[in-house]
């Protein structure tokens, strides 16, 4: 009888995993008409403010260091027993962090809302509590990976995806709640699924912390707070740049933007990067490790830019589709911001060394680095080009950063990848979202959506659509010849 082979082990958890993964963000996705029919571009940047903010406080509160300390401790420890005291001991840690830093950040919420045009404190303070809530629910997500229970990780996600998707459509469209309606979703979903989740890792015998573990939990997730935050300004800091510049509807366009284009990730590396997180532990120590990285290094960047590409070319048709006129512009940055997460991707993959052999120290010097670059960006490029500039300033920002994680983790765990394939297949990417803008021009693509027939506008982006699936299938037959 054949055995199951380790790559095809890979595969089941990684799609099982992946749906899982995709869910939460994809109600983010699913409720974009929403959003852009609902709210203006101003309150859908006022929105955006608001989770940035309070992100940035979760930053604070340790939030990265604890869910990587949940991981590399609980995958390195070596019985049951040992497993379940670092669980609890996990959820200790985040709960002092989040007590002392909400005594120390909650009065400073609303002098810097109002720094950056959101002057309402009950507004901040109800969205920093929802953020706060949701940010907790990661905890057991990181344990149910640990375990593989992908099984178990997709039916919980999926219940909160349709908690979330249905109850904000309830709060926004039907109750006009607005802002207010989409924050009081983070509240509702994440308290039900935090009681549920919790008493299961409880009932699980996860109750007993050791109190010896704080120190060394303590000290390796530190070096994620100032990292975390250097992470936040090179991801989320052109938000904070456009608000003091320009006004919350530009903060509104970006944030579409960064939305749509974040859709390529989730579709495509979100899913396995979050089981190579995992599989990493074990798959880096072996001879043949750094051959195994290298390959699916590859294969993720070639799935991410496939489906980059399909976003980048029907994005203009995608959003005079689902949106009013007021948010077409945010099409021009669509496949920059595309680009810019393809280079943070690459980041995360070439970084893993530094969690595998615990070196994260190096993480904050690099990510040190990489947001002092991306901060003079953001002064010199803002303030003259707007939303166009914080994408090619976060583009560039991110390339740097995987650019030092390469060179940093050479001297731990040398990993040869596959420089040709993945230069060239970025280069032919490149050129295929520069050929659809002229399919663009060439068909007047805004004069045709614009027809007041619908036939007669169907009928006319027949030859649009043809092009460029022309344009991708061209791309993918390169691609594999290039493999």
């Amino acid at each position: 009888m054949m055995t199951e082979q380790p790559s095809d082990d890979f595969r089941r958890h990684a799609l099982v995993f992946g749906i899982g993964a995709m869910l939460i963000p994809v109600s983010g996705v699913l409720l974009l008409p929403l959003y852009v029919n609902y709210l203006s571009a101003e309150q859908f940047g006022t929105l955006e403010i608001v989770n940035q903010l309070s992100n940035v406080l979760c930053i604070c509160f340790l939030s990265a260091g604890v869910y990587h300390a949940t991981g590399t401790f609980y995958l390195q420890a070596k019985d049951d027993k040992e497993r379940g005291r670092i669980a609890a001991t996990v959820l200790l840690l985040y709960l002092a962090a989040i007590g002392v830093g909400s005594f120390l950040a909650v009065p400073l919420l609303g002098r810097y809302g109002g720094f950056f045009g959101v002057d309402d404190f009950s507004l901040l303070l109800f969205g920093f509590g929802g953020s706060l809530v949701v940010s907790m629910l990661e905890i057991p997500y990181v344990l149910m990976r640990c375990r593989i229970e992908s099984v178990g990780f997709v039916l919980v996600t999926f219940l909160q995806f349709l908690l979330r998707v249905f109850g904000t459509i309830i709060a926004v469209a039907w109750l006009g709640l607005g802002v207010w309606g989409v924050l009081a979703m983070y509240w509702i979903s994440g308290l039900l699924f935090i009681a549920i989740l919790f008493v299961r890792e409880f009932r699980q015998g996860t109750l007993c912390p050791d109190f010896s573990l704080l120190k060394p939990m303590f000290v390796f997730a530190l070096p994620f707070l100032p990292a975390g935050l250097c992470t936040f300004i090179q991801m989320n800091g052109d938000r904070f740049f456009l608000a003091r510049w320009f006004d919350l509807e530009t903060v509104g366009l970006y944030a579409l933007a960064w939305k749509i284009a974040g859709c390529v990730a989730m579709l495509s590396a979100l899913p396995m990067q979050r089981v190579w997180l995992v599989r990493q532990y074990e798959v880096l120590p072996t001879p043949d490790g750094p051959a195994k990285a290298s390959r699916f290094c590859t294969l993720i960047v070639a799935v991410q830019l496939f489906v980059g590409l399909g976003i980048s070319l029907f994005c203009r048709e995608l959003l005079m589709l689902i949106g009013k006129e007021e948010y077409w512009k945010a099409a021009e940055l669509i496949p920059l911001l595309v680009l810019a997460d393809v280079f943070l991707y690459a980041n995360y993959f070439f970084e893993g060394p530094l969690f595998v052999y615990r070196r994260t120290t190096l993480k904050f010097l690099n990510a040190l680095v990489a947001t002092v670059a991306v901060l003079c960006l953001f002064t010199v490029l803002v303030p003259r080009y707007g939303g166009f500039g914080a994408a090619v300033a976060t583009m560039f920002g991110n390339l740097i950063l995987a650019a030092g994680s390469l060179i940093l983790t050479r001297k731990i765990r040398r990993i040869d990848y596959t420089w040709p394939t993945l230069v060239w297949m970025l280069g032919l990417a490149v050129a295929v979202v520069w050929l659809g803008r002229y399919v663009d021009s060439y068909f007047a693509l805004e004069r045709t959506v614009t027809l007041d027939d619908i036939g007669s506008r169907l009928l006319a982006l027949v030859p649009v659509t043809a092009a460029k699936i022309a344009l991708l299938g061209g791309w993918v037959a390169l691609a594999v010849r290039l493999r």
